[in-house]
């Protein structure tokens, strides 16, 4: 039955909507080709033992609706499965990050232990090592960035030392890296013309719970509380450094790109502009209802598309739930 719905949508990337792509990225091929389907068609007859039925319920991207001639399946809006799928993608990379924290704490305290027992003599260097120095603590968080060779990856958070801006270095690789993630509260805070400047590249995402600094392949910071300005667990052992290496660079696929117009933000008006866009009020409406002409609405809505870098409005409206925009 799938191949027979599915088949209208063999087509190539550059024919694909932008919509069609974002959905291609976050399913399945059969899961994707069925929920597209069914967004065209708006509703068919629902096979409750058929699995990409059973996955389109679960995924909640279409519901059940008794009709007298038996039951259908609709489809969601796709802005609110689009957004759903995005929830569910920071919720699982959430819970990576907690159980890797978590490991890394254990590893932390059972080295300690190593080292503190008379039989242990032997272990030839600490993989993980508890900062809890506030001297210590300030001095390696702003001073890692100056031993980068190849690559910088920091996650900043509004505790602890300001970020450290690169310096002209003469590192190993002929072209070096610095990257950073930052909420979108954090950009509003203290903006990021100086980073961008400076040569850093910068993303946002909704929530960050730890703030982080990989250097390397050589060593990783993480702290253990918020911005870490209290504690940090400084992490040696290549493993290790490597999983937290992966970890980043999943959050920063995930991530929104920001832009040198991103650091002015957006205001009020246009924040309003914005939730009555992704509750689907046309531009004739929106003005009716701010009271302000089509054409205000509309540079409104361009200035938004720029500030979240999305190609159009339905792009728009899925990053700004990511970013938190609508409050």
């Amino acid at each position: 039955m799938v191949a027979g719905i599915t088949a209208g949508f063999s087509r190539q990337p550059e024919d694909l909507s932008e919509h069609e792509k974002l959905v291609r990225e976050l399913l399945p091929d059969d899961v994707a080709d069925a929920y597209l389907e069914l967004t065209l068609a708006g509703a068919r007859v629902a096979y409750p033992e058929d699995p990409i039925d059973q996955e389109l319920l679960s995924r909640h991207l279409a519901y059940l609706q008794h009709a007298p001639d038996g039951v259908l399946l609709r489809a969601v809006d796709p802005l609110i499965a689009v957004t759903g799928l995005l929830t569910q993608v920071h919720h699982e990379l959430t819970k990576q990050h907690d159980r890797l924290l978590q490991g890394y704490v254990a590893a932390a305290e059972m080295h300690q232990l190593q080292l503190h027992d008379r039989r242990s003599e032997q272990v030839p260097s600490v993989l993980a090592q508890v900062l809890t120095d506030a001297d210590e603590l300030t001095a390696r968080w702003t001073t890692s960035i100056h031993t980068v060779q190849c690559t910088y990856r920091s996650i900043l958070t509004d505790d602890g030392p300001p970020g450290a801006l690169p310096s002209p270095l003469n590192g190993q690789c002929s072209g070096m890296k610095f990257r950073e993630l930052c909420t979108p509260e954090y950009l509003a805070a203290h903006g990021a013309h100086l980073a961008i400047n400076a040569g850093v590249e910068v993303r946002t995402v909704r929530a960050l719970p730890a703030r982080m600094a990989i250097v390397d392949d050589h060593f990783a910071l993480v702290g253990l509380a918020g911005g870490g300005s209290t504690g940090a667990l400084l992490v040696r052992s290549a493993p290790l450094v490597a999983a937290l290496t992966q970890y980043y660079d999943q959050l920063w696929e995930s991530a929104t790109p920001v832009v040198p117009t991103q650091t002015k933000g957006i205001g009020e008006t246009e924040r309003e502009v914005l939730r009555l866009l992704v509750h689907g009020l046309k531009d004739e409406a929106i003005a009716r209802h701010l009271q302000i002409s089509v054409r205000t609405v509309r540079r409104h809505i361009s200035a938004i598309m720029d500030f979240v870098d999305a190609p159009t409005r339905f792009a728009a409206g899925a990053a700004a739930y990511r970013l938190g925009l609508l409050g």
